[in-house]
């Protein structure tokens, strides 16, 4: 018999904590995860981030569809967006989806604590609310992220935001500063412009989501640009002050130092792990800058019982990878066939046009001397892109110079972010540019870009 409380304690219940927690329960352990309260199930990703954000970018496509809606004949009056509406819909989704989630830590009969945890030793955990302690043969840190300050600017109130209170805006701001051009900001910058708002972008780096190929980036910057979205590369954000009528912001590029007044500045810069709250030192668990140090099997570097998983690491924060990270760790403490340690995960933006990329990026395989080619494909050739509405944008595949064996991939364009699974195949199964054009794909459609990668 154990002589601990469960098998397993899992901290955080976002897409990490309750994917391992349902799983490790299905498989016979007793589990209990502990979340701040019930409302926050679901952790940032189904509350605040990825679920809510797409929600909102689906509702605005639609309005900014309407000239080509017109065009094909469909007669309204100019729509408009209740924001009052919008959010009610949205509530009701995510209430919808944590039902689910709910119901899936039922089937794995877990018990769960609401309540915030910190560590006493490497096999307890104090619970803050109910003063009092539990222990696990195991523990799971799945704790999550929060937005990340800016170094200069503070939030404050309605007028200086971070992306959890776009959710709440009563309506469309005239303008807004959006500092931060990643994927966070890209997304609400292309909300907010097709619902009327004067957009600027202030990113640090040299281009618009930094992490994603240079072709995408450029095209990017083209096609916000032709919507009326100002944005300023290496600019850095000097000066601000709260007036009236909005935020005054002084903005350096290191050419031309400006100052403009918007209603709302948006700050979306990243976001940090949330491991401050937890006394990881009194369980001797290793940290650098609150990002957990593991090893291979995601098991923190002093205690093989206690892993981390999800945004409280340094790879990559989203939720289709700490998905996979819960069932690396649940399988390793179950005993099973362990999972791959090497991550092939598609990287996915839904601003519009959408971006996706899958794969090695041209600065890798220059990085390790790779012989490779590319090839682009441009969805103005593309029957379905133009009956979609949006020929935008183009797929741009890395293959090996000698084997033609797919290496990567970039999209930017209409639906990039379902396109890109093709590609994740193709390299999962080690396919060539020779095994795609042999394939037949329906006509028309997106996908069949694909077809023509050899031409």
């Amino acid at each position: 018999m154990s002589n601990y409380d469960f098998d397993v304690v899992v901290i955080g219940a976002g897409p990490a904590g309750y994917e391992v927690a349902s799983l490790l329960g299905e498989g016979g352990k007793s589990v209990c995860i502990i979340e701040k309260a019930e409302e926050t199930v679901g952790g940032t990703c189904l509350n605040e981030g990825c679920v809510p954000a797409k929600n909102f970018l689906e509702t605005s496509a639609y309005i900014q569809k309407e000239e080509y809606f017109k065009a094909c004949g469909v007669t309204h009056s100019k729509s408009t967006l209740d924001m009052i509406t919008l959010q009610a819909s949205t509530h009701c989704l995510i209430q919808d989806l944590k039902v689910g989630v709910l119901n899936k830590l039922k089937k794995g009969k877990v018990s769960i604590e609401y309540d915030t945890a910190s560590f006493v030793d490497h096999h307890t955990i104090q619970l803050a609310k109910q003063d009092r302690i539990i222990t696990a043969e195991n523990i799971v840190i799945a704790s999550g992220s929060s937005h990340r300050d800016h170094p200069l600017m503070e939030l404050q109130g309605e007028t200086i935001i971070s992306s959890r209170e776009v959710f709440k805006l009563q309506k469309i701001p005239e303008s807004v500063l959006v500092i931060g051009g990643g994927a966070i900001g890209c997304e609400f910058a292309s909300f907010l412009n097709a619902l009327g708002s004067g957009v600027h972008i202030a990113e640090f780096m040299p281009k618009l989501v930094p992490h994603e190929d240079d072709d995408v980036s450029r095209t990017l910057k083209r096609e916000f640009e032709k919507k009326g979205i100002k944005i300023d590369v290496k600019a850095n954000v000097t000066a601000y002050n709260v007036v009236e009528n909005g935020v005054e912001v002084t903005i350096d590029t290191g050419k031309n130092v400006e100052t403009h007044t918007f209603e709302k500045v948006l700050i979306s810069i990243g976001r940090i792990p949330n491991t401050s709250k937890l006394d990881l030192e009194k369980a001797g668990i290793e940290d650098d800058r609150g990002f957990i140090e593991v090893n291979e099997n995601l098991q923190t570097t002093n205690h093989s019982n206690i892993y981390a998983i999800g945004d409280v690491l340094k790879s990559p924060a989203l939720a289709h990878v700490a998905y996979y990270e819960a069932k690396r760790v649940a399988q390793h403490i179950l005993e099973k066939e362990r999972f791959p340690a090497e991550y092939i995960f598609p990287s996915v933006t839904f601003c519009t046009p959408q971006i996706a990329s899958i794969g090695k990026s041209e600065k890798v395989l220059k990085e390790n001397d790779i012989k490779f080619k590319n090839k682009k494909l441009f969805f103005k050739s593309n029957a379905k892109a133009k009956i979609k509405g949006d020929d935008s944008g183009f797929i741009k595949v890395l293959y090996d110079e000698e084997t033609l064996l797919i290496l990567g991939a970039s999209i930017i364009g209409y639906d990039a972010t379902e396109l890109i699974h093709q590609f994740l195949i193709a390299i999962n199964a080690n396919l060539t540019l020779n095994d795609l054009e042999k394939m037949i794909f329906a006509h028309p459609t997106l996908s069949e870009s694909s077809l023509d990668l050899l031409h």
